[in-house]
């Protein structure tokens, strides 16, 4: 790290309503970017103001195009690397609808990168798109004893293999609605002709069916939790051929059945609770209704 990063600057500054988003840009963002080896061009580049059409606004029936714009997105020799944004001071980085919308940024069809961050000149907070707390948080005023830290995490030569995924493992939908602002666990989610060919028994009062889906060209897993008392309606569903077989596979082990031909289902289901896993963190949804 270059010797007192930011020696010269005044954090007293931070509490003037003068000192705005431009200026936690200029005075603190840019020398930080700077000091982990990004520059303006070359292999390690600072792409700044990135205009992006938002895949997720419809009106009525129509399809209207809505431009988003991440304050930086840094690349590692052409491939994007991470997403920046900046705010002011007295705004809110960590628990706050900031948040969500830099999440938005990441996974973006035209970006889908892992790290996202946000910085109000007093604090540098760092996300993975797996986990809803951050990974790292650190006052830039301790910038000096926390290099290392910020180094390992985002230089342009470690970024992209921070905390590899399997290949096979797709993110968690759940995770993925509650990071995009749906964090009412009171609301009720709609699917429809959603495949079941398998049901897993998880303990004595919980069984689960594991469905794929790809939102805008993004593959999810979706994970439905569901009582006993659903499993009969789950199976009042099937064709009758199978029925028995459904029941039968789950009173034993593996308590795992696999259903082939798939059947198709709707589903009513609320967003349950976090679960940490060894690599992300994952929400079920928790089945009200199968019709």
């Amino acid at each position: 790290m270059p010797a007192n990063l930011f020696k010269n600057f005044d954090f007293n500054l931070l509490d003037s309503p003068d000192f705005k988003e431009d200026s936690v840009r200029e005075e603190l963002i840019t020398p930080l970017l700077h000091a982990l080896g990004y520059q303006a061009s070359g292999a390690f580049q600072i792409g700044r103001s990135k205009v992006l059409v938002h895949p997720f606004v419809m009106i009525g029936i129509k399809k209207h195009k809505v431009n988003i714009i991440p304050d930086y997105l840094l690349r590692v020799k052409n491939h994007f690397a991470w997403v920046l944004d900046a705010k002011r001071p007295d705004q809110k980085i960590v628990n706050d609808t900031n948040v969500e919308q830099v999440y938005s940024y990441a996974i973006h069809p035209e970006v889908r990168v892992d790290i996202y961050a946000l910085c109000n000149g007093r604090e540098l907070v760092v996300f993975h798109i797996n986990h809803i707390e951050p990974i790292l948080k650190v006052a830039l005023q301790d910038v000096e004893n926390k290099w290392s830290d910020i180094e390992k995490l985002l230089s342009p030569y470690t970024v992209l293999s921070y905390q590899p995924r399997p290949k096979n493992l797709y993110p968690d939908y759940g995770r993925h609605l509650y990071k995009l602002g749906y964090t009412d666990q009171n609301i009720a989610h709609f699917f429809y002709e959603m495949p079941v060919d398998h049901i897993a028994r998880v303990d004595d009062e919980t069984l689960s069916i594991l469905v794929n889906l790809a939102p805008d060209g993004v593959e999810f897993a979706l994970s439905f939790d569901f009582s006993f008392e659903r499993l009969v309606e789950l199976v009042n569903l099937a064709p009758e051929n199978q029925q028995h077989y459904i029941l039968d596979g789950l009173r034993r082990q593996p308590y795992k059945v696999n259903i082939v031909p798939p059947f198709t289902v709707s589903v009513e289901a609320y967003l349950g609770s976090l679960t940490k896993a060894e690599f992300e963190d994952i929400m079920p949804m928790i089945v009200k209704k199968f019709y």
